[in-house]
């Protein structure tokens, strides 16, 4: 079954499905974007997260926010990214002149708390249900990178590029 890219835009409604696109129509920054979510590293826990930092870079945490893998990413990215999800106005005052590859690369896995979504509360039985199940969570991953998913884009931000 192919995956097949949507277009919501900010004039749309939250409840509307994004309509298809075609391949074809898909700009090369969403194409080099999955690329990119295809060859992160998650947590094999599958308690974390992915999240992008007001600094333009995305990284790949675990429940408790340690940093899994950094991406810098191009304003092109972040725009890609950004239109990946529901439309926000406060995302276009957010991420308009960011550039992660402008950022050090220290500062990707070891960034400022601010820049991290607050930690997951976990019971210690969920933690150790998730342990067990590393192995089947890193064939799922695996697998998962394989698939060839178009992108399902949402909105339109305008970052002033």
């Amino acid at each position: 079954m192919e995956a097949k890219a949507g277009l919501l835009t900010k004039d749309s409604t939250e409840d509307q499905v994004p309509s298809t696109e075609s391949k074809s129509e898909i700009s090369q920054y969403q194409v080099q974007l999955s690329q990119i979510l295809k060859n992160i590293k998650h947590d094999v826990t599958l308690l974390g997260v992915l999240s992008l930092g007001k600094d333009g870079i995305l990284r790949s945490l675990t429940a408790d926010r340690e940093v899994v893998d950094a991406v810098a990413l191009s304003p092109p990215l972040i725009k890609a990214m950004l239109d990946r999800m529901p439309f926000n106005p406060q995302n276009e005052m957010d991420y308009r002149g960011v550039d992660g590859t402008k950022v050090p690369r220290e500062q990707w896995f070891h960034p400022d708390k601010h820049l991290l979504p607050p930690p997951l509360v976990v019971s210690e039985q969920r933690r150790k249900e998730a342990e067990a199940k590393l192995e089947e969570n890193q064939k799922w991953l695996e697998e998962r990178a394989k698939a060839d998913n178009g992108p399902c884009i949402w909105s339109d931000h305008d970052l002033g590029l």
